[in-house]
């Protein structure tokens, strides 16, 4: 296996070229947040992605390098008093990683402020700009989560907006500020990191966190049939168990994990569930990546069982 960390286009056109001269597969690597890699390891060019610029234009226009740490990024913008990601704030991870996951939270999804992304093409070096809609991003998932390793992305514009009021539409977050006017995006960047601490998953310094890729598995979404049969266990719109979207009705995978039988603190052996959240796939010692992912299937088998609905993994096997 090889290793290289890149900073900027043209170290990854130079790793890309050895790899290729190589006759080797390539792995792009942010801060690998989000990854459960085998206990064999990947046997290629691991390029670490560590190309790191951000620059604020007019009219809360930002180009981002792909490896800037996403936090950081979100904390400039609400500094600068730029909405529209404040949402997302304290979410491990790189800023291309954030990208390729469409990571979203809190009622806000990054794909609804990308205006367009540069990538490198693995097989040839050449750079591209894909355009919003090539991104084809989806519920956590974009083109490039879908053919991973074709393209390294190497830096992303967003549309940001100057002086918005912060994103409050979320039930927990609109229940916390409702007797408190006009907060701002700050005061809501730091409440929604206090919801992280609070889930042991907010890689911070100075809060408790836990061996995990954070949530394990993705909100499914089902059909308006499957949700009637599930209603009973659900309650109202309240309960924050669901969501309903033009094309059916997302449900609360961590609800049907506890539903099933694996709550918060379920545990066997060296792998269990956080004792803060349910979402969150713990080691707990010295668990292998096998034992992880047995685990994981597990509780997809048991949850499919117990309710029909099949599970999807958020985090990416390697």
């Amino acid at each position: 296996m090889y290793f290289v960390e890149v900073h900027d286009e043209k170290e990854v056109i130079e790793a890309l070229e050895f790899a290729k001269q190589k006759n080797i597969p390539v792995l792009v690597l942010g801060n690998g947040s989000n990854i459960l890699v085998s206990d064999g390891g990947f046997k290629g060019l691991v390029i670490a992605n560590k190309i790191k610029f951000l620059q604020i234009g007019d009219n809360g226009f930002m180009t981002i390098g792909a490896g800037e740490n996403w936090d950081d990024v979100v904390k400039q913008s609400v500094e600068k008093n730029l909405g529209g990601i404040e949402c997302l704030s304290g979410i491990p991870g790189s800023a291309g990683g954030a990208v390729v996951q469409n990571i979203g939270a809190y009622g806000q999804t990054l794909s609804d402020v990308i205006k367009n992304i540069k990538a490198v093409e693995v097989a040839s070096g050449a750079v591209k700009i894909f355009s919003l809609k090539e991104c084809e991003f989806e519920y956590r998932n974009s083109w490039f989560k879908k053919n991973l390793n074709k393209y390294v992305v190497v830096a992303f514009e967003l549309q940001l907006n100057p002086h918005a009021k912060p994103a409050t539409n979320y039930a927990h977050v609109q229940k916390h500020f409702q007797n408190k006017s006009n907060p701002s995006l700050q005061q809501l960047r730091d409440f929604i990191i206090q919801i992280r601490a609070s889930k042991g998953y907010l890689i911070m310094p100075g809060f408790e966190s836990y061996k995990t890729a954070g949530s394990f598995f993705k909100n499914p979404i089902v059909s308006i049939e499957q949700f009637d049969k599930l209603k009973p266990i659900l309650g109202n719109s309240d309960s924050n168990r669901f969501w309903e979207l033009p094309n059916g009705v997302k449900i609360a995978a961590a609800f049907l994990m506890q539903e099933a039988g694996f709550g918060k603190g379920y545990r066997e052996g060296s792998v269990g569930i956080s004792p803060k959240h349910s979402l969150s796939i713990v080691n707990f010692g010295n668990a292998s990546a096998f034992d992880i992912k047995a685990f994981a299937e597990k509780i997809k088998s048991v949850v499919f069982q117990k309710f029909s609905v099949k599970l999807e993994e958020e985090v990416l096997y390697v």
